[in-house]
């Protein structure tokens, strides 16, 4: 399809909220809701006899909100605040907040109970729950540092509050301080295990994921493990060509990375360069026999020639090798190639191998069924067996998973460890699934040595798969939330997992079925796998329910050209090419439209306004056919060369290399079939 689902992701995440009402995921948790409604003795306070805060404490509990807070208005105005009750003010200051707070007016929340936290020696006894409200409204007025202040003061009076914790988690999150921000989350999902905290203890991790893997980058850019993390990444989020493009590089001048010509592998393979992938699959093996991402492409590949004996044969090695590390691989959905010449019927399973483990195993994975079932586990039965010494200190070379657990055994006995040794058990430990024990061996890596490229490398990892956890945590909390369905959908759809998106998607819109976010997320998933009818349902339906959506109309538009509709294609694109997000790929998309229906000139005219913001060249190359369709030499030969220029300077990899490899391997094996 003409945009990448890497370019798709980079879209929802700037636009899709414009113009929807959109299924917030920042409200605060019902408890806080539950807090600010309950009776005001919850504050300590009664309301003695006084009729006029009696009045506002039933309007409060009726969620008369307005009512409310002109009721404490009224009552403080006509208080002297020399002769009053002390305590019987700060409970009116503190209900008053309370009520502007939930009416999302926090900086009148803010100034009623200001003169309590601000001048607390007069209001001795001010509680927990008034600074409480003064940092949430800071918190929402982006005082950050104030709001810190306020919500540390409120856990040290209370630190059983759940709404604070999370809210002081929130405020050093933005603040940029994730570590601490981490911490606070932990700290709330060992205390009450709630959705909420789950979820943004993921985001936190997640974000300290990318922070890891882009300040590796800035401060080492030639490291060839820094080159490696930067690759997986833009192969986790669908960038394909990117990753293809700093993998050919990196091999190029360290063609013995561990794992780089797996990663290169798959990379090609999404890409569609069969040959050339197993080309590189192949070469891992060589180097690194026990590599599970080089076997199961080894696999993929051999399916897609047909070689069902041997696609079944090197499942079940790697499953006696490296089950966990197997089960892991195939929680991802297939590459697209194979994925597309399953569902086409092209490439079928032999009714003589359907029916063993392997066999169920491949179908059901190729199938996008939710039970896999691994069909041989790295147990008794599969000791380790004479591991060579260089895969046992080589940082990223593979070991079986059973020479994994000796290694770690052996590591963890020691008092003392090496440096190597170090980064070695922060990989056993990883590739054995102790997350939060590879990110303790990771920190105490950088800790020796800040320096250390494998120490970044295992401390992204750990985050990374946390943050995976954290919300799949969330989710079982709570399985009937529309809201913890589209979390997971966004989660599965930013890192490419499509049939899991789509899934979670579906099950949030059964639950909550007129809220437009969920309708675009599911026609995003279904356009970025070309599942056209589907999508069009999807997107119509948002724009129904949000008409001004950008990113909706965008996708619409592209799915007609996909399907040569060429004016119900132009019909959307031409509403959005000033959109700052999408407007130059409609512009990209509404040029092709035109030019089908012979509208050259216009189709020019369309690109022009955008010819300066052209990145990788393929405005100019556009440009460039454009103009050769009308004669118009000087002008084509001039947009040609701009190209050229661009592409040559882009990072993003040739296309022509890559063909080159596929050619050579084709030819390759040719030759060996002679």
């Amino acid at each position: 399809m003409v945009t990448c689902f890497h370019e798709a992701s980079q879209i929802i995440e700037t636009t899709r909220s414009r113009g929807l009402p959109r299924l917030c995921l920042t409200t605060l948790p019902s408890a806080v809701t539950f807090l600010f409604v309950a009776v005001p003795v919850l504050f300590g306070q009664a309301t003695g006899g006084n009729a006029t805060l009696q009045a506002a404490a039933a309007a409060e509990r009726s969620g008369r909100y307005q009512e409310a807070a002109a009721l404490y208005q009224q009552f403080l105005s006509r208080t002297d605040d020399s002769s009053a009750d002390p305590s019987t003010l700060v409970h009116a200051r503190t209900r008053l907040a309370t009520a502007y707070f939930l009416l999302h007016r926090y900086r009148e929340s803010l100034e009623a109970v200001a003169p309590l936290t601000s001048n607390h020696p007069r209001y001795a006894g001010v509680p927990a729950q008034a600074w409480l409200v003064d940092g949430l409204d800071r918190l929402e007025l982006g005082q950050l540092s104030q709001a810190i202040a306020s919500l540390e003061r409120t856990l040290a009076l209370n630190p059983a509050g759940g709404t604070a914790r999370l809210a002081l988690g929130d405020a050093l999150e933005r603040s940029g301080r994730l570590e601490e921000a981490a911490r606070e989350y932990e700290e709330q999902t060992r205390a009450t295990p709630v959705p909420d905290a789950w979820y943004k203890l993921g985001l936190a991790y997640g974000r300290l994921a990318a922070q890891v893997s882009e300040d590796f980058t800035q401060k080492f850019p030639a490291s060839a493990v820094g080159q490696q993390l930067a690759a997986e990444n833009l192969l986790a989020t669908g960038d394909d060509q990117g990753a293809a493009g700093v993998l050919l590089r990196l091999l190029r001048q360290v063609p013995t990375q561990p794992q780089g010509h797996a990663d290169f592998g798959a990379a090609l393979l999404e890409l569609g360069y069969t040959r050339a992938a197993e080309d590189q699959f192949r070469e891992e093996l060589s180097q690194d026999p026990d590599c599970p991402l080089a076997r199961l492409g080894l696999a993929e590949t051999a399916s897609l020639r047909g070689d069902w004996e041997g696609a079944v044969s090197i499942v079940e090695q790697a499953a006696r090798s490296n089950a966990r590390e197997l089960a892991r691989l195939l929680e991802l959905p297939p590459p697209g190639p194979l994925r597309d010449a399953w569902r086409q019927g092209k490439v079928q399973l032999p009714p003589r191998l359907s029916e063993s483990p392997a066999g169920k195993l491949w179908k059901s994975w190729l199938g996008n069924s939710d039970s896999l079932s691994v069909p041989a586990r790295a147990d008794a039965g599969h000791p380790c067996s004479s591991p060579s010494s260089k895969a046992t200190s080589t940082p990223g070379l593979w070991l079986a998973e059973a020479c994994y657990q000796q290694l770690r055994v052996s590591l963890r006995s020691k008092k003392a460890l090496s440096l190597e040794e170090r980064i070695k058990l922060a990989e056993a430990e990883f590739r054995l699934g102790g997350y939060q024990a590879t990110r303790r061996q990771a920190k105490q890596v950088l800790e020796s040595n800040p320096r250390n490229e494998w120490g970044f490398y295992w401390l992204s990892k750990s985050y990374d798969e946390l943050a995976q956890f954290c919300f799949s945590k969330a989710a079982s909390l709570n399985p009937d939330s529309a809201r913890v369905h589209q979390m997971l959908g966004d989660y599965y759809a930013r890192r490419h997992n499509l049939p899991h998106a789509k899934a979670e998607y579906v099950a949030a819109i059964q639950l909550a079925p007129d809220l437009p976010d969920l309708h675009l997320g599911l026609g995003t998933v279904c356009w970025a796998d070309a599942e056209w009818t589907e999508a069009e349902k999807e997107l119509e339906r948002t724009l129904e329910l949000a008409p001004a959506s950008a990113v909706a109309h965008y996708e619409l538009g592209n799915a007609y050209v996909q399907e040569r509709r060429w004016q119900s294609a132009i019909d959307h694109l031409r509403r959005i090419v000033d959109d700052p997000a999408v407007g130059v790929k409609a512009r990209l998309d509404l040029a092709t439209a035109e030019a089908e229906m012979g509208q050259v000139r216009r189709a020019i005219e369309e690109l022009l306004p955008v010819a300066e913001k052209d990145q990788d060249g393929e405005i100019h190359y556009r440009l460039a056919t454009l103009y050769h369709k009308l004669g118009e030499k000087d002008r084509a030969q001039e947009a040609l060369a701009t190209f050229k220029r661009l592409q040559n300077a882009s990072p993003k990899v040739d296309r022509r290399e890559l063909e080159a490899l596929d050619r050579a391997a084709q030819s390759s094996a040719k030759d060996h079939d002679r």
